[in-house]
């Protein structure tokens, strides 16, 4: 949504994976369809400034799903509160519809030898946790479908945007970085955050790590800072995000006249990383406008010198489909080597994978750094996954 900047979001919002209906075979609940709407209304006021048209489609139960799920639909848009109890004048028009209907399909299942199934008519907006007992298996099949998701993050968004924009803001484990400004407070200083004045050929920049949203807030992005969101504007609200994230650190390069030109993410290994605690992901972005000067080099350090991180396991990737990539006029094997020269100025080796997005394509790097103080039992975790991913479940 960051890169595509629509005008307008349309969503469709047919009702067929609802448990009761004849056809799918799905076992969505209105709770679940209305967790549906509520995210398309969110992404529409953050993205489109409200603007939204909302369709139906599919469903097939026409009497006790169809009109509570469109009804509930309008209720979200409308922003109105949700009744209870359905209208007992509606109830008393269509029930006697319904039982016709079940009566008639009774007929045919006992014409066809099976048993019909005994239902009953709604008289709430919402599903009753009663009326939908849970599935043997359905321990297993919310763990596949994480799995399913995790992967699809993993592979298709880049670091920045998965930590910008979490799956379930404050239910996942946080990692120690989230102490972390506690902890350096307590070693005598009023802030974590450093700053550093460094004069290139272009000009004076400043440097600062542990970047708070206050400032983010005061600076804007610089016009060639689009690599992850495409738009500057909307790469200043990600780094927004992000420095609100108590699990990521942010480093910038800024001009004194407040514009971004660079910046570097230290971000919690996701989902996939799961069980490594130690493990960081360092992401990295230079404005196209600043790019030849050796900015990439000087920032990475200056992210990189905490004498902390020599607890911690870096890991970088080089991806041939990264979005920054565009605009470099370069083959993906150079620009392999180019960003394993840049992590390799700081200490990361490249490593063998079979982590999916590096087998992908013989372009992709993954490099490395361990800290000198990481014991070797993290580091063998560490390394015994990288070269055992971990897979989909098949159940």
């Amino acid at each position: 949504v960051l890169s595509f900047a629509p005008d307008v979001i349309i969503s469709q919002h047919g009702c067929d994976s609802h448990a009761w209906d004849p056809l799918t075979h799905l076992a969505l609940t209105l709770h679940g369809i209305q967790a549906q709407m509520q995210l398309a209304h969110q992404l529409a006021h953050t993205y489109c400034g409200g603007r939204w048209v909302a369709l139906g489609g599919g469903g097939y139960d026409q009497f006790r799903v169809v009109p509570r799920a469109w009804s509930i639909l309008w209720a979200e848009m409308s922003q109105q509160p949700l009744p209870e109890q359905l209208p007992e004048g509606w109830i008393a028009r269509w029930r006697p519809e319904w039982e016709r209907v079940q009566e008639q399909e009774g007929m045919e299942q006992q014409v066809m030898g099976k048993v019909a199934s005994t239902t009953q008519f709604p008289r709430t907006f919402q599903d009753r946790a009663e009326d939908f007992p849970p599935k043997p298996r359905r321990a297993a099949i919310a763990q596949a479908n994480r799995r399913t998701a995790m992967l699809a993050r993993h592979l298709l968004l880049p670091v920045p945007i998965r930590k910008a924009f979490a799956t379930s803001p404050g239910s996942l484990h946080l990692s120690p970085m989230t102490g972390l400004f506690d902890l350096l407070h307590t070693q005598g200083g009023e802030s974590p955050s450093r700053s550093a004045m460094l004069e290139t050929a272009r000009g004076t920049l400043l440097l600062r790590d542990f970047c708070p949203p206050s400032l983010i807030e005061r600076l804007v992005a610089d016009s060639g800072l689009h690599a992850f969101a495409r738009v500057p504007e909307r790469e200043h609200e990600l780094l927004l995000n992000i420095s609100r994230n108590p699990d990521c650190v942010l480093t910038v390069a800024h001009t004194p006249a407040g514009e971004i030109v660079g910046q570097v993410t230290l971000a919690f290994g996701d989902e996939w990383w799961e069980g490594l605690d130690n493990a960081y992901e360092v992401t990295i972005e230079v404005s196209s406008q600043w790019r030849g000067i050796g900015l990439a080099r000087t920032l990475l350090a200056f992210a990189l010198e905490r004498a902390m991180l020599e607890d911690m396991i870096l890991f970088a990737m080089g991806l041939s489909w990264h979005w920054d990539y565009e605009g470099l006029h370069l083959t993906p094997y150079r620009y392999r080597q180019l960003i394993s020269h840049l992590f390799a100025t700081q200490g990361f080796t490249e490593q063998t994978t079979t982590e999916p997005d590096i087998r992908m394509d013989p372009a992709n790097v993954l490099l490395v750094r361990a800290g000198s103080r990481v014991d070797s039992s993290t580091a063998q975790r560490f390394f015994k996954r990288i070269h055992n991913s971990p897979r989909l479940s098949r159940g």
